[in-house]
């Protein structure tokens, strides 16, 4: 399990949109394109898939965030401990957990929102906010990232319009594998939990995730069910913490090769708002085998709706 220890001056940079271009940097250096467990005064806490800042640090039992216009960050405790915090957000509290989700508008200059939890949920289904102060002295926090979504080796919010299928409404959960049976499609996928799917190209690809189980443990669902989940062809290499995604294009059987996706965070969203969500990560081996060990790319897309949608013929 990979450990990254946080201080208030070591920062988790997980994820960029874009790398070496000034302007392309609005997407944060604190991408969490997986759930992350964050250990924070003795307790467990989940920074949610797809959570965004620009940094992200820890001192004693205060978490700070610093935060960029139109990003977004959750934090849920299973112990159900209050989240204070100096920015007034609104914390929940069911039976199950609390979470605090800090939102900053679009149009917002870069905020600073400390979060001290304090405590533990008392009733059920309440709700609260604010008051925290920053903490001082002691040592650092630390996060471990564990696969939960995606083939890679270290890769929740509902979709927009809530009506976008589950891999739980299927029988199925995030990180299946899947392909359909009684058809002659042989493709094989890997569903989210948002209800997106990405294709394993050939079965070199498939063979490079050997954690997956091989094709013995490859969920048979109908041709149905499979077309449910929308595919999507968004990648990064999560291994190497390279900060660009790309866009795959499926140039021909078992071949493809992969485009820089040129945009910042703001551009990307206001095209398509489920973007983050439609990013799987691939590894070492996969990144190499489409692009010659980093040698061939297809040209840069500037727009997502050069995006290639892929469907078998």
């Amino acid at each position: 399990m990979k450990k990254i220890l946080l201080s208030t001056t070591v920062c988790l940079s997980l994820i960029l949109l874009s790398a070496g271009v000034p302007d392309a940097l609005a997407v944060g250096n604190a991408y969490f394109p997986q759930n992350t467990t964050l250990t924070l005064d003795g307790s467990n806490y989940t920074i949610v898939q797809s959570s965004n800042a620009d940094q992200i640090s820890t001192s004693g039992d205060t978490l700070t965030l610093l935060m960029s216009a139109g990003q977004e960050f959750v934090l849920t405790s299973a112990d159900r401990r209050v989240m204070t915090n100096s920015g007034n957000y609104s914390y929940s509290c069911s039976s199950s957990q609390s979470s605090l989700t800090v939102n900053i508008p679009v149009g917002s200059s870069q905020t600073t929102v400390t979060v001290t939890p304090k405590g533990d949920c008392t009733t059920s289904n309440v709700s609260g906010g604010g008051g925290g102060t920053s903490g001082g002295g002691g040592g650092g926090g630390s996060a471990s990232a564990t696969p939960t979504t995606t083939p890679s080796v270290t890769p929740s919010a509902s979709p927009v319009g809530s009506t976008r299928a589950t891999p739980k409404a299927h029988g199925l959960k995030e990180g299946d594998t899947v392909s359909a049976q009684g058809s002659n499609d042989p493709d094989i996928y890997i569903v989210n939990e948002h209800g997106f799917k990405r294709l394993f190209l050939n079965p070199i690809i498939f063979n490079f995730y050997g954690h997956l189980g091989g094709f013995s443990k490859v969920n048979k669902i109908t041709a149905t069910t499979r077309d449910v989940f929308e595919v999507s062809g968004l990648f990064r290499n999560c291994e190497s913490n390279d900060k660009k995604v790309y866009g795959v294009e499926v140039t021909g059987e078992d071949v493809g090769m992969l485009h820089h996706v040129n945009l910042t965070g703001d551009q990307a969203v206001a095209q398509d708002a489920e973007f983050f969500k439609k990013v799987f990560c691939i590894n070492n081996n996969e990144f190499n085998w489409y692009t010659a060990k980093g040698t061939n790319f297809g040209s840069v897309y500037s727009a997502l709706s050069q995006l290639p949608i892929y469907k078998r013929k």
